[in-house]
C-alpha cells in the first residue's frame, strides 16, 4: 500500500501479495491491524496528504491524484471525516498553530489524590523521556476519534479528564524532541517513529478507572494501525492560543 499509493489498489490486489484469498486476507489483515484494509488504505492516504499539504505548493486536486484518488469530491470528503477540516482549511489552520512546540501543549492535569478521571502513565521506550501524544479510544476503533485526548510527559503518572463510563483502548505516540504540531502532522508515511498500545482495555466506572494504566512506548511497525490524531491535536493547540490571548494584559 505504502510503495503503492497514487495507484488504484484493489483488495484482490493486496491479498494476492498477501498470497491469500480476498476474503481470508481480510479477516487476517483485520485481525492483525485492528482494521480493514479499505481503512487502513484510507488513512495512508490521507496521513500523505497531509504532508504534501503542508511540504509542497500543489493544488488540492493535485494533491487529490497525488494520493490515488480520481473524485475531488471523495477527497475531499474523506479528509473531512478524518480531520474535520477541508483540506484548504487545513492549510490555513496549520499556518496558524503549526509552530505550536508540543512541549507547550502538555497539560499536567490535577493532582491526582483530587482526579476525577482516569490515572494512567506512557512510559519511553528504554525509559527516556519524552513527550506523548495520549488517546482513549473505543475498543478496536484506533481508526476513530479518540473520546479523550492529551498531551503528557512520558514516565509519570498523569490525572487525566473523566470519561463516559465504558472500556477503552489507550494508544500513544511519541512526539521528537523540540517537534511542532506542523512536524507531527506532516511526518511522512512509512517513518517509523513510536507507538504504545495499552497492556489491556481500560474500564472506567464512575468516571475513572479501578487501577492506573499503563501504555509503553515501542517501535514503530509498518502494520501498526494509523492513528488518526489531527482533529484533537489542533483543537489543543487552538486552545492553548486562546488561553494565551486571553491572559495577556492589554497594553494602554
Amino acid at each position: 500500500m505504502i510503495e503503492h499509493l497514487p495507484e488504484p489498489i484493489q483488495l484482490s490486489d493486496v491479498a494476492r501479495a498477501g498470497t491469500l484469498s480476498p476474503f481470508h486476507f481480510h479477516r487476517v489483515f483485520r485481525d492483525v491491524t485492528t482494521t480493514t484494509p479499505a481503512r487502513f488504505l484510507t488513512s495512508l492516504r490521507m496521513a500523505e496528504a497531509r504532508r504534501l499539504l503542508l511540504v509542497t505548493q500543489k493544488t488540492v486536486t493535485d494533491v487529490c491524484t497525488s494520493i490515488g484518488y480520481s473524485s475531488l469530491g471523495t477527497f475531499i470528503s474523506q479528509f473531512g471525516k478524518l480531520t474535520g477540516l477541508s483540506p484548504r482549511r487545513f492549510r490555513c489552520v496549520v499556518e496558524q498553530l503549526g509552530h505550536i512546540p508540543v512541549e507547550e501543549l502538555v497539560e499536567a492535569g490535577p493532582e491526582l489524590a483530587a482526579a476525577s478521571g482516569p490515572i494512567g502513565a506512557v512510559t519511553g521506550l528504554h525509559g527516556e523521556a519524552c513527550n506523548a501524544l495520549l488517546g482513549l479510544f473505543r475498543l478496536n476503533r484506533p481508526q476513530e476519534l479518540p473520546t479523550m485526548f492529551h498531551v503528557i510527559a512520558t514516565n509519570r503518572l498523569v490525572a487525566l479528564p473523566p470519561v463516559a463510563d465504558g472500556d477503552y483502548e489507550p494508544i500513544a505516540l511519541a512526539a521528537l524532541p523540540n517537534a511542532t504540531v506542523r512536524d507531527v502532522l506532516a511526518t511522512p508515511i512509512g517513518v517509523l517513529g513510536r507507538i504504545g498500545f495499552g497492556y489491556s482495555p481500560v474500564t472506567v466506572a464512575g468516571g475513572r478507572c479501578r487501577h492506573p494504566f499503563q501504555v509503553a512506548l515501542r517501535r514503530q511497525r509498518r502494520f501498526d494501525p494509523p492513528i488518526e490524531f489531527t482533529r484533537p491535536l489542533l483543537s489543543l493547540a487552538r486552545r492553548r492560543v486562546l488561553r494565551i490571548s486571553h491572559s495577556t494584559p492589554a497594553i494602554g
